[in-house]
């Protein structure tokens, strides 16, 4: 800039004689006052631009699910791979593929809650002497302590999400509330699951809880399905840490503070704990995720109350 030198003063210093005319001596004030205020003036944005560049950029972590191809000649065989590796204390993700025929043994487990989320494919869950035939977007949960045998049939390949949630102390003490909960297997159809409206969303939008709160201790899961154009409002919840889990033909922008991440098919990501995010979808194109909330409190479930329901006759 004019009259600026390196390190130095903006304007040179200025020697005032008592024999220069009155209107000369103005004049050199006036063009010291003028520098004076456009250097001021520039000092507010360089600290902004100081400060944007060193903040740190927000990152959403994502990854596409590794299932093995759904190809007759890899049958017989099971295939599991951890996504989002320690993204979230106490919850372990994972990719399993099995590839029929396959018997798969799920031990009882004393210190883990267990989720699955089918996303395509045929298999029949036995527990105790039940059986349930499920297929693609199917959730199933067996009550705490429960083993499971998942049989794939000849020629079917069965692809899921696999979440466990180690439980503390404090978490066995309130699934003990809630002796109903963990009375019998939990397994629905997405579509057959209670419907919700949310402030955040539009008429068009259909919402669905997958899995209430006091079920999984501090755990809640469930859909959002639109179409293009559309959005989902951003919001901020610094009270528990979530995953977007994308299902068959979606494909949206999330939207993360500072960041953007193209969510598709059978990938997943991991929003930035207490970021202001939202998602938006474009036109001839389908938003249709699962989300799962983890908090980190009992008490912040309170937040599951900005959903209204729309179906309450509707039970999990």
């Amino acid at each position: 800039m004019e009259g600026l030198q390196g390190g130095g003063s903006s304007v040179p210093p200025v020697a005032y004689h008592s024999n220069r005319p009155d209107d000369a001596r103005k004049g050199i004030i006036g063009r010291v006052e003028a520098n004076r205020r456009r250097t001021h003036g520039l000092l507010p944005l360089l600290g902004l631009a100081l400060l944007c560049a060193a903040a740190p950029a927000v990152r959403i972590p994502l990854e596409k699910l590794p299932f093995i191809p759904a190809d007759a000649r890899a049958g017989g065989r099971i295939d599991i791979r951890p996504v989002l590796r320690n993204a979230i204390r106490e919850v372990t993700t994972e990719a399993v593929s099995i590839a029929g025929p396959f018997r798969h043994e799920e031990p009882a487990r004393a210190d883990a809650e267990l989720l699955w989320l089918f996303l395509d494919g045929a298999a029949a869950l036995h527990t105790r002497g039940r059986t349930f035939v499920v297929g693609a977007e199917t959730i199933a949960r067996a009550p705490l302590g429960w083993t499971w045998t998942i049989e794939v049939p000849n020629g079917a390949t069965l692809r899921a999400l696999r979440v466990l949630k180690q439980l503390s102390p404090a978490d066995r003490a309130e699934l003990a509330k809630f002796p109903e909960n963990n009375a019998a297997p939990h397994v629905m159809r997405f579509a057959d699951c209670p419907a919700y409206g949310e402030a955040i969303k539009s008429s068009k939008t259909t919402s669905r809880t997958l899995l209430p709160a006091n079920f999984v201790p501090r755990v809640a899961i469930g859909t959002v399905e639109t179409s293009g154009p559309d959005v989902v409002g951003a919001h901020s919840h610094p009270m528990l840490e979530q995953l977007f889990l994308g299902l068959a033909d979606n494909d949206i922008t999330v939207i993360a503070d500072n960041a953007r991440a193209n969510l598709t098919a059978f990938s997943i990501l991991h929003i930035p704990l207490g970021s202001h995010h939202g998602a938006e979808v474009a036109a001839g194109k389908k938003l249709r995720y699962v989300w799962m909330d983890f908090f980190n409190t009992t008490e912040g479930q309170e937040w599951l109350k900005t959903h209204r329901p729309l179906e309450p006759d509707k039970r999990p």
